[in-house]
């Protein structure tokens, strides 16, 4: 008998895309984005809390929530304590951008752009910056 958990065949993958430049595949039931080491995104911003927001998997459906975080957690320039995401999401934590996406990721148009640096919290998100990233997220139906 193995120890190893299986995939939730409900989940369909997702994946986040942060600060333009690096993709991470949501690949747990709860996710967490912060400054300390124990979680799955580590964002090195003195404006991003060490536990700054969560997400999780729940009812079929990616929750993001703020955990109490200092500079807040926005969702396409709107505040938020917790929302059901959606693909093309721009969240915003601590002012860095991060898209959420659903399926499997492409290559990031020009990868090897430098990364910006944030002067501090925002509630509003560069979105004409990241519209070439939302481009991932749309549905080839």
């Amino acid at each position: 008998m193995s120890s190893k958990k299986k995939a939730n065949p409900d989940r369909p993958q997702a994946f986040l895309i942060v600060d333009g430049v690096k993709v991470i595949v949501i690949d747990k039931e709860a996710f967490g984005i912060g400054r300390k080491k124990d979680n799955q995104i580590i964002i090195d911003n003195p404006h991003v809390s060490r536990h700054h927001a969560r997400i999780r998997f729940i009812d079929k459906k990616y929750v993001l929530f703020d955990l109490e975080s200092t500079a807040g957690t926005s969702v396409n320039g709107e505040r938020i304590q917790a929302v059901i995401l959606k693909p093309g999401d721009v969240i915003s934590v601590g002012g860095v951008p991060v898209i959420f996406g659903v399926g499997t990721p492409g290559p990031l148009p020009d990868a090897s752009r430098p990364t910006h640096t944030t002067t501090g919290p925002t509630d509003a998100t560069d979105i004409e910056n990241l519209d070439t990233y939302l481009d991932l997220f749309k549905n080839d139906k």
